[in-house]
């Protein structure tokens, strides 16, 4: 078919028939997610009911890993497909940035003369609570957060390593690893995943590669967790952290997945394509170029009039060749091109022979404006993030109405939104602090993230700290 142009793209394809007014995006070949979620440990008295999962439906090349989507590379496909949008990285970004606020600071739980909950500071001078500060000061906890709240934020789960030091009696740091590079072993009879797999090269490797690194893992929900890991004998461990999602078993699927099921995300990525064509292609639909037949022999005279059918085509190919290049390359911006008119005796009737009219393109002039601006904003609804803090508000307003008071809003309600996802960045902190001993030295130890928000000018100070 000669009048179709066809356009392959890495996420998506585009194809345009330019004559018939129709143009086609391929929708992106989607990374499926596989079922997943994690069995219960043990329990006092007895075992909570876990149920095994058909292995068939799993079935892996050498049959210990419980693949992280269809083809165990559902981290690594949904990565590369987000970062060919450039909202969607900086938005999680942003996310990662919220989670981590201004870091964890140690406090007393308490309630006050009220019935209100009350954040006491520790004993300055107790050695428990240098300890506690160290760990929370060390580079290598900071490291721990900014990593696993981006895990967090594009996944829904993490797996930070606890390092336990010789003589067992403490956790000296929490070493992230890379969710993307971790898979958990093949569930046990019993319900347990005892194990985890480590190799950058998912999935193009196997648990026999001399490159994959076999962890020990905790199961969050044993009630014994302390104790079952002063018996051990290794000295690193997992502890996996997730967002429950219904529906996943081993590995949570993320909410903002769905503009990928949607179609909302090839929308967007869509619409640039189209632009780009238009573009690198702008001459055939910026400009219409009507030639008079009589300008032929005006313009070449008798080499023209007395030249063959080819001679005269090869003129005609010379002329246009001239005439585009002027009016699409942007080293002739303002550059002039004269042809001839023939007027009548009279003066009263003039003959143009070359007429050069713009086209407005309704695509090119904004058509598909208004469905980028839709797509962008049903990205931002699934990303859980109010457009106004990032300065977009949709439609003609465009972020007109995205004031101090709006962002500071939506920062205030989104931070109370991620509070279960900061809870996950704590939960291994928690585990530390009950293996440390911190725990048994202070009974009310809880643990909490500093923010600092932007007030109105009434309160006198343009930042306010806060905990939470």
């Amino acid at each position: 078919m000669s009048s179709l142009h066809y356009f392959a793209g890495g996420g998506f394809d585009v194809a345009i028939l330019p004559q018939v007014g129709i143009s086609v995006a391929l929708e992106n070949d989607k990374p499926h997610q596989a079922k997943a979620g994690r069995s219960a440990g043990s329990q006092p008295g007895g075992k909570p009911t876990a149920v095994v999962p058909d292995w068939t439906q799993y079935a892996t090349p050498d049959g210990d890993i419980m693949p992280w989507g269809d083809g165990n590379d559902f981290p690594q496909r949904i990565t590369q497909l987000y970062r060919k949008d450039p909202i969607i990285p900086t938005t999680l970004g942003k996310v990662s940035s919220m989670l981590v606020g201004k870091g964890v600071r140690p406090v007393l739980e308490d309630i006050d003369e009220g019935g209100d909950e009350l954040d006491r500071a520790l004993p300055k001078n107790h050695p428990v609570t240098r300890e506690i500060t160290a760990f929370l000061n060390n580079n290598l906890f900071r490291l721990y957060l900014r990593e696993m709240a981006g895990d967090a934020a594009w996944y829904f789960n993490g797996f930070p390593e606890l390092i336990v030091s010789k003589d067992r009696k403490k956790i000296t740091h929490i070493h992230p690893l890379n969710a993307e590079e971790v898979r958990y072993c093949r569930m046990t009879d019993t319900g347990d995943l005892p194990f985890v797999y480590l190799n950058a090269n998912w999935p193009h490797v196997t648990t026999e590669d001399p490159r994959t690194k076999k962890i020990a893992a905790i199961d969050p929900y044993r009630w014994d967790r302390t104790d079952w890991l002063r018996e051990k004998s290794f000295y690193n461990c997992v502890y996996p952290i997730s967002y429950p999602t219904p529906g996943s078993r081993f590995y949570s699927l993320a909410h903002h997945y769905s503009i990928v099921e949607s179609g909302w995300l090839d929308v967007h990525l869509a619409v640039p394509a189209f632009k780009k064509f238009l573009l690198k292609n702008q001459m055939s639909i910026k400009y219409h170029i009507k030639v008079d037949k009589d300008y032929w022999k005006e313009r070449f005279g008798a080499e023209y009039v007395n030249g063959n059918d080819a001679k005269k085509e090869e003129l005609r190919r010379q002329w246009i060749a001239e005439v585009t290049k002027m009016l699409t390359n942007v080293e002739n911006a303002g550059a002039m091109l004269v042809t001839e008119i023939q007027q009548s005796l009279d003066g009263k009737n003039v003959k143009d022979f070359v007429t050069i009219t713009p086209v407005t393109d309704a695509m090119k002039d904004g058509k598909y404006i208004e469905d980028n601006l839709e797509a962008a904003a049903n990205i931002f609804y699934t990303l859980g993030i109010d457009p106004t803090l990032v300065g977009f508000a949709g439609g003609d307003k465009m972020g007109a109405r995205s004031g101090g008071s709006d962002k500071r809003e939506a920062y205030l309600i989104a931070l109370e939104m991620l509070a279960p996802f900061r809870d996950m960045l704590i939960e291994p902190l928690e585990f530390v602090a009950e293996y440390n001993g911190w725990k048994q030295a202070f009974p009310d130890l809880r643990f909490r993230f500093r923010d600092k928000i932007l007030t109105t000018l009434d309160t006198g100070a343009g930042t306010k700290k806060i905990l939470s």
